[in-house]
């Protein structure tokens, strides 16, 4: 809904188009009350089927009206007819019992087709009844064409005529009145011995062409407020798709603004461990200096006490060179900076991601197995490659999580273009609806807190900026496999 200034008010013009049962409502520079547009309501699918639920309920009262009206104005026969009483009232009767099975027709599933023929067929039943015992009476110049306008003028309370409804209503109740006068009348060449027959004639006719243009004018505010209506609903689905929008978008912008908030926590951490691995590597070396001089201090010692400490110190420096190692892994994953697609020994940054994700893989009670050549050098940066590892073994524990035996495989093979990295488990698989949107940002079918859809992306955009790419397979309920392409460098290929 675009923004208006208060001077001018503008509001949504409408266009139709119909569709099955339904109708189409779009922006059109013709106004609401167009007659085009008036036009195109009209026949749509929504306003015929509001007709015809209408139809067929006010059907219903109007056939009950019928049975109970008619015979009770038998009184009006004994007043003005008395000698014909009991022959009207059969006539009566019989009227109200032909609404019975008009009554039953309106349960059956085909009155729906023919909802229109009940605003005609409902008047013309009393309508006749009335025109038979003017008939009868011999007198064209009945008063009972009363009851033929009180038929027309109910039945227009009751039913929502149409233009071509009323028109043969209209007609063949005209129809049926002048076959039931006219062969009464007795002309003597004076008007006035007609006179009555005109009145009631002149009557007759001004209330069917008061009661047309009242139901053509209450017709065609039938028309405007549907159009009014449809275009609020028009308007009300269009504020509800923009709140949809809006909240989606607040949505983002949260899990954007934590992503922030957690890439600045990262940044600081990384700032933080640099320090520490500096720290760190200070009293190694010093442990690393003392372990020579007690190797060399052993020599002087009995073998069997020689054989003792230098066990003992070469299991400790086994421990220092692993602590090495794992300060030397997190220095690599927390520097920031992108070296772009260079030569990387990509056994060496598996051993790395395997090792700092050995905490992970122990508490989650899996197994992590690396089934790969010692040298594969491929071009990419050592430091994307990690993080790309360990966020695929992450969500593989996660994905394994109550699963028996859980087993992460970490492979690799050659191909006509360089070296394929598989990673596989046995976790509970991808939905194929999700897995052509594993890698779109934000996309997470992990519980709210649980993730924010960003790791996949990350890695995606990763190996694209390392000149490789990422693909995924999965079976649900058996295994996920992630395949990462790299390229390797020219002197290699």
């Amino acid at each position: 809904m675009s923004p208006t200034s208060s001077q001018t008010p503008v509001t949504t013009p409408l266009h139709f188009h119909a569709a099955g049962d339904g109708v189409e409502v779009i922006q059109s520079q013709s106004p609401p009350a167009d007659p085009a547009v008036m036009k195109a309501a009209e026949g749509s699918g929504r306003f015929e089927a509001e007709l015809q639920e209408l139809n067929l309920r006010n059907a219903r009262l109007g056939a009950w009206f019928v049975m109970i009206l008619v015979p009770f104005c038998s009184v009006l026969d004994w007043l003005a007819y008395p000698e014909q009483v009991w022959s009207f009232l059969v006539l009566r009767l019989t009227c109200s019992a032909l609404c019975i099975p008009l009554l039953l027709s309106l349960e059956r599933s085909w009155a729906g087709r023919f909802h229109r023929a009940y605003p005609v067929i409902l008047p013309l039943l009393p309508a006749m009844a009335i025109c038979l015992m003017i008939y009868l009476t011999g007198d064209g110049n009945s008063g009972y064409y009363a009851g033929l306008m009180l038929c027309l003028v109910g039945t227009s309370f009751v039913f929502h005529w149409t233009f071509r409804e009323i028109g043969l209503t209209v007609g063949l109740v005209l129809a049926c009145y002048f076959a039931a006068t006219v062969p009464n009348l007795h002309f003597n060449g004076d008007l006035r011995s007609i006179g009555l027959f005109i009145n009631n004639t002149l009557f007759i006719l001004l209330t069917c062409v008061i009661l047309y243009f009242g139901s053509r004018q209450h017709h065609g505010i039938r028309l405007l407020e549907f159009v009014n209506r449809c275009k609020v609903e028009a308007q009300r689905e269009e504020l509800r798709n923009r709140n949809e929008e809006l909240t989606q978008t607040l949505q983002r912008l949260r899990e954007t603004e934590a992503q922030l908030t957690q890439s600045e926590k990262l940044a600081s951490i990384g700032r933080l461990s640099a320090g520490i691995v500096h720290e760190i590597n200070n009293p190694l070396n010093f442990v690393k200096s003392a372990l020579f001089v007690l190797k060399k201090k052993s020599k002087g010692m009995t073998p069997e006490m020689a054989d003792s400490v230098n066990q003992i110190l070469f299991d400790i420096g086994e421990g220092v060179d692993r602590v090495a190692n794992i300060v030397s892994d997190l220095r690599t994953f927390a520097h920031p900076e992108n070296k772009g697609a260079l030569p990387v020994n990509l056994s060496h940054a598996v051993a790395k991601a395997v090792r700092l994700m050995n905490k992970q893989v122990a508490d989650a009670k899996a197994e992590l197995l690396v089934q790969m050549p010692e040298n594969c050098i491929v071009l990419g940066d050592d430091n994307h490659i990690i993080q790309i590892l360990i966020n695929l073994i992450q969500n593989s524990l996660d994905a394994m999580a109550g699963r028996d035996n859980p087993r992460v495989i970490v492979s690799s093979d050659w191909d006509a273009n360089g070296i394929r990295l598989y990673l596989r488990d046995n976790g509970s698989g991808i939905p194929a609806e999700h897995l052509q949107r594993i890698f779109d940002p934000f996309f997470t079918t992990k519980a709210v807190g649980q993730g924010m859809g960003l790791g996949l992306s990350l890695c995606y955009r990763m190996m694209q900026g390392m000149g490789g790419r990422i693909e995924a397979a999965s079976q649900l309920g058996a295994y996920t496999e992630f395949i990462l392409h790299f390229q390797i460098p020219a002197a290699a290929s």
